[in-house]
């Protein structure tokens, strides 16, 4: 293939999330090429420095030949990304990939699946090749993703950020995700009504549970039980829209998305919530406190995103309850 396709045109799922990868290497390139090799880097080891930013150099010294007046040098590197959709690749095609070394070059192999290789099977895929060879999640992708786009602040970043994610979603690449939401003033509704809302105009994606955030820490996570778009009446009505979980809206249900509409213009100061809002329901024992602190400078502006499995190394956390989780959260900082 000669150019990086932005449609999805192919049959096999596999090839599909490579072309997806690759276009979103070279948007992040298009963005901003310091970007790009940065985000490169934060997926790569620390003993290996990719480098696609020219470096300029005056009066430059040489073995042979004297001092050269202007120096630009861009270091050659070649990188094979494979993806797997599930489990892992035959190591004897991998290390056919590392036989096409070329000395000149810093040859890189990105293998991105649901798992990670270990040590041992990393050094029989490297063998004698001049290859540095780095296996990693789709969820770590996404991880240093974000991790980039909080620390460059940019919509266009974050338009993409948030794309791939959507697009990670819908192709099942990460699961047991963690959205966590910025709160403020709305803290004191989340925290009484156990619940989140936000304007529908932001859209929604699945996920299973969501991080209550303020003062540079999550202090709730509550497992999604029922999503509703809501409009209450002048009349006194609630009518609502299930969007997503099990069951109808309940009496009780009806009644926290009620008094959340009521007592917000009190809390907030000002604003209208009774219609074009989504709200997401979580169950009192779904909804726990927690204390997952945030140590980078910034506070928190917009959503991220974490798949629990790779952030707390829980093989099964399918079986792990809401209050285990939180109870976990506590022992990590982000």
């Amino acid at each position: 293939m000669g150019f990086i396709n932005p449609f999805q045109i192919y049959s096999k799922g596999e090839n599909t999330i490579t072309n997806n990868i690759l276009l979103l290497l070279s948007n992040l390139y298009r963005i901003n090429p310091k970007i790009y090799e940065l985000f490169i880097n934060s997926v790569l080891p620390e003993n290996i420095n990719y480098e696609v930013i020219p470096v300029f150099t005056q009066q430059k010294s040489q073995k042979e030949g004297g001092i050269i007046d202007g120096h630009i040098q861009t270091k050659a590197t070649k990188i094979i990304i494979e993806t797997k959709i599930t489990g892992l690749d035959n190591t004897k095609k991998l290390i056919n990939y590392c036989k096409n070394e070329n000395p000149s070059e810093t040859n890189i192999l990105i293998h991105i699946s649901h798992s990670t290789f270990d040590e041992a099977a990393i050094k029989s895929i490297i063998g004698i090749y001049n290859f540095k060879f780095v296996s990693i999640t789709f969820s770590e992708l996404l991880s240093s993703l974000q991790e980039i786009t909080e620390e460059y602040p940019n919509e266009e970043l974050y338009c993409l950020s948030k794309d791939f994610y959507y697009y990670c979603i819908s192709m099942n690449l990460i699961k047991n995700i963690l959205r966590i939401v910025p709160c403020n003033k709305s803290f004191e509704l989340n925290e009484k009504y156990h619940l989140y809302f936000q304007p529908e105009s932001r859209g929604y994606s699945n996920h299973q549970f969501t991080g209550i955030y303020t003062a540079k820490e999550v202090k709730y996570i509550g497992k999604v039980n029922k999503v509703f778009l809501a409009e209450l009446t002048k009349e006194g009505t609630l009518i609502t829209k299930k969007i997503s979980g099990n069951g109808e809206i309940t009496s009780e249900e009806e009644n926290r998305i009620i008094n959340t509409i009521r007592a917000f213009p009190e809390i907030y100061g000002y604003g209208d919530i009774s219609k074009g809002h989504i709200f997401f329901l979580f169950d009192d024992n779904d909804f726990c406190p927690t204390k997952f602190k945030k140590l980078t400078s910034r506070g928190l502006r917009k959503n991220k995103y974490y798949e629990l499995k790779s952030l707390l190394n829980i093989e099964n956390i399918e079986n792990s309850s809401t209050l285990e989780i939180a109870e976990k959260l506590n022992d990590i900082t982000w």
